[in-house]
């Protein structure tokens, strides 16, 4: 029996979801609030002098058709649940993807018709700026998270009664059995199930190791750069760059997320860039991210454990929420169990059925 810290009534929950992401507290919040679980996010609370480690964004440089039928609907069904936990929550926006090599152009060359197949307007522009030789796409009016979402999900949580915990506060004991006890100053919590749900607490707590059959374990870097000319786009993907550059509002500074240590991404970064002239670096992080080795998602236990981990989502998984609190709660459509089905650790080589575009750098050891 576990009682909290003053001896009072036993304290447990269903599920204890590890993340600091909009994805992680969107699944929290819907396990609670649509399937009736009683919940605790373990995550770092929102700070607005943090970094942005990842930019949420209803596009992924995925080929398969079976991902883009699903990220269609749940996009829908993401943005009325933003729009219910508060006001201008979804900016739309019309990103770029740069490729400049030949695995990448017929990536998105593939993936312009799957889009356009769903509904996406969908163009090929000539920028010789952006790539002499390669291949530019713009995606119109794609879903982007606001910078004010992280916080907004943290007050709807509270509205929720979903306890919010900081993992430099608690200390948590995985167990085997995919549960965990979890203790704080002020009381203990017994969870029935652990979510590993972003790539920071999957680090922590079920790092993978150099055998994993999936998972590969990556360093990324992030640079924002004072204010700056504006770019072509509010959102620019150079695929065989792995960089991101992102400037929400034209004159902002550009945030720069580079695969790699600092020595690898910086070079790359300062390529992506070189067209608006001397840029001044305002701040500048390194941290640790994942990969999957087939390019697919992967949901379902850790290797040595029955925690679940979700890694391998890109920027599109705050809108895979929705269909992630069903699948946590066994209450996922038959598309939806067969679309995480064929991507579950356990399926070994069968997943490369559902394998899709990753770039090979990706996979090498981190420098």
């Amino acid at each position: 029996m576990l009682r909290d810290a003053a001896g009072m009534a036993d304290v447990s929950v269903d599920f204890a979801v590890f993340g600091a992401t909009p994805m992680a507290g969107l699944v929290a919040g819907l396990l609670a609030a649509e399937h009736g679980r009683r919940v605790c996010l373990v995550g770092e609370p929102w700070s607005p002098y943090r970094l942005v480690r990842r930019v949420d964004l209803a596009a992924v440089a995925a080929t398969r058709p079976d991902t883009w039928a699903l990220l269609v609907l749940l996009t829908a069904e993401t943005t009325r649940l933003l729009n219910a936990i508060g006001k201008g929550l979804v900016e739309r926006v019309d990103p770029l993807l740069v490729a400049e090599t030949g695995p990448a152009i017929d990536a998105v060359s593939h993936l312009r018709h799957v889009v356009a197949a769903y509904g996406y307007a969908v163009e090929r522009i000539g920028d010789r700026a952006l790539t002499e030789n390669g291949t530019v796409l713009r995606l119109r009016d794609v879903a982007m998270l606001a910078e004010s979402t992280r916080p907004a999900i943290e007050a709807w949580l509270d509205r929720l009664g979903v306890r919010r915990m900081d993992p430099a506060a608690i200390r948590a004991s995985l167990r085997r059995d995919g549960g965990a006890r979890l203790t704080a100053a002020d009381a203990t919590f017994d969870a029935g199930r652990i979510v590993l749900a972003d790539d920071a607490a999957v680090l922590r707590h079920a790092a993978p190791d150099a055998d994993d059959p999936v998972l590969r374990a990556r360093c990324t870097t992030a640079v924002l750069t004072e204010p700056a000319r504006a770019l072509k786009a509010p959102l620019i993907n150079f695929l065989d760059r792995q960089t991101v550059l992102v400037q929400r509002h034209k004159g902002a500074g550009i945030l720069a997320l580079a695969d790699g240590r600092p020595d690898h991404a910086l070079p790359r970064i300062g390529a992506s860039l070189a067209e608006l002239g001397p840029l001044k670096r305002a701040a500048q992080a390194s941290f640790g991210t994942l990969v999957t080795a087939d390019g697919a998602p992967l949901v379902g236990n850790a290797k040595g454990s029955r925690a679940i981990v979700i890694a391998g989502f890109g920027d599109a998984g705050a809108f895979f929420a929705p269909a992630l609190a069903r699948q946590l709660a066994g209450a996922g459509s038959p598309a939806e169990q067969a679309w995480f089905a064929a991507r579950g650790p356990a399926r070994g080589r069968a997943r490369l059925r559902a394998a899709d575009y990753v770039h090979p750098d990706a996979l090498a050891v981190p420098a």
